[in-house]
């Protein structure tokens, strides 16, 4: 029978699922995708009403009918660079803090494909519309390196040893595909309300490792006869669901759109295996756990709430502003409510070529946990919840292949700094732990004592996001 301890901890780890963001701090969150709408990513994101891509229905069903077409298909592909360094604080002799050292600094790239295609036909002053679209929902796409060196000085220009290589990988994504319908009416020129409705259905496999493996150097250091054991971890599992949204859109005049969505509170499936492998050394025996996972994946409510302005001058200018609330409280108490923002303009240069610019502020939760002592010095894990704020700002423009077919462009850049727990240990790497020596062989300084860091000496984390998001048109 579970505990209220392991409860505590299994809901807290189902909900860290739902919370995505660029980083590799905790591999249960996945990297959110925004629109894949290129001319909406430009503008910040903010496309809840959108009448001019076929991607629209993707972010709002009822952009169906509002879309000026009678049908349309579209194609997009998002990159997106991602740099990690990680820090920690560096002090001089008499303990005055000097600056912060990087440790680690890691840059990989990542790509994500998706497609959409819709058809509807006014009747009088009504309009009806079916659409179909797939994309990436969450990106769980990840890879980690950090190299652990002695502290042996540089003298003659030498360089420590490599003592292991750590590593983080993880890959997989889940994949939303919907089925959009959409109703529409007409009361006059500058006045229309479209209703729509959208039926996702959400598939996803996840599989991830982390591993310790020690060097070659560190291997014969110690001998042969005395083993170094490597860790590894992975959980694999697939994800499995479906998820409803209601959309609302209206073309107030000739110069003022408004549109709303919801998604209610989506429970998926989330099954797989667990293991951890740690190899035998010294007097302790090697450990092998292998857990089935077979649990709840919850993905909190959203509402958001959009609106479209052109005002009246020379040049054809457009502002996108969307505000999205996030109900996070109702899956645990731990987390609050949050309200992100998008927003972006969209200004013809000699009403013909598009530049457009944008600024998005989103929410995220880092979830982690630390192992410490209860007040009779037994050993517990303790849970922590931290906020993220990822503002990003965006830039885009177009070009128009053909009468029909357009290619949209759209760029990104975000940033964010933050303090972590460390990935990986340092008790980890104190070889008179496997040795039974009472003194270091990998580490030459023997007064050095190798511990686990907390929250009383965290890592500093600084990321950054660079994307690229381009997308055709074909709209008749």
């Amino acid at each position: 029978m579970l505990s209220n301890k392991s409860i505590v901890l299994i809901t807290l780890l189902l909900i860290a699922s739902a919370l995505s963001a660029w980083s590799i701090t905790d591999s249960y969150f996945g990297n959110r995708i925004g629109s894949m709408d290129a001319r909406i990513y430009g503008m910040g994101g903010a496309g809840t009403y959108n009448n001019a891509r076929p991607f629209g229905i993707a972010d709002n069903p009822a952009n169906l009918t509002l879309l000026k077409k009678n049908a349309g298909f579209s194609v997009g592909t998002l990159y997106n660079r991602n740099e990690d360094n990680r820090a920690i604080p560096l002090y001089n002799s008499f303990d005055n803090y000097v600056d912060d050292a990087v440790y680690s600094s890691n840059i990989n790239f990542y790509d994500d494909y998706a497609g959409a295609a819709y058809y509807s036909r006014k009747l009088g002053i009504g309009a009806f519309g079916i659409g179909v679209y797939h994309k990436p929902r969450l990106n769980f796409d990840s890879n980690y390196k950090e190299e652990v060196r002695n502290n042996r000085n540089t003298d003659n220009d030498g360089y420590p040893e490599l003592i292991a290589l750590n590593t983080l990988e993880s890959e997989g994504n889940l994949y939303q595909t919907g089925f959009v319908t959409s109703m529409g009416f007409s009361f006059g020129d500058d006045f229309d309300i479209n209703l729509g409705f959208d039926y996702s259905l959400l598939r996803g496999q996840v599989e991830s490792e982390k591993a310790i493996r020690w060097s070659d150097w560190a291997i014969a250091t110690v001998g042969s006869s005395r083993n170094l054991p490597s860790l590894t971890e992975t959980i694999n599992y697939d994800l499995n669901g479906s998820q409803l949204r209601l959309g609302w859109a209206a073309l107030l005049n000739s110069r003022l759109g408004a549109a709303m969505t919801y998604s209610p509170k989506t429970t998926l499936t989330r099954e797989g295996d667990y293991l951890y492998l740690r190899e035998a050394y010294y007097n302790a025996a090697e450990v092998r756990e292998s857990n089935p996972i077979d649990e709840d994946y919850i993905m909190p409510a959203e509402i958001r709430f959009g609106i479209n302005y052109a005002p009246r001058n020379v040049m054809r200018t457009v502002y996108n502003l969307d505000l999205e609330y996030v109900r996070y409280s109702e899956i645990h108490t731990r987390y609050d409510d949050q309200l992100n923002l998008y927003a972006g303009v969209e200004h013809h240069i000699t009403n013909r070529i598009p530049f457009r610019l944008g600024f998005n502020a989103v929410n995220n939760y880092f979830f982690t946990t630390e192992s410490a002592t209860d007040a009779e010095n037994n050993p517990i894990t303790v849970y922590y919840t931290k906020k993220i704020l990822t503002p990003m700002i965006t830039a885009g423009s177009s070009v128009q292949l053909m009468k029909n077919l357009t290619a949209d462009l759209g760029f990104g850049y975000t940033w964010r700094e933050y303090e972590a727990l460390d990935l990986f240990g340092d008790a980890y790497y104190n070889d008179k732990t496997y040795t039974g020596s009472s003194s270091y062989a990998l580490w030459p300084n023997s007064h050095i004592q190798l511990a686990n860091r907390g929250w009383e000496n965290p890592d500093k984390v600084r990321e950054n996001n660079i994307s690229f998001n381009a997308g055709l048109s074909l709209n008749w």
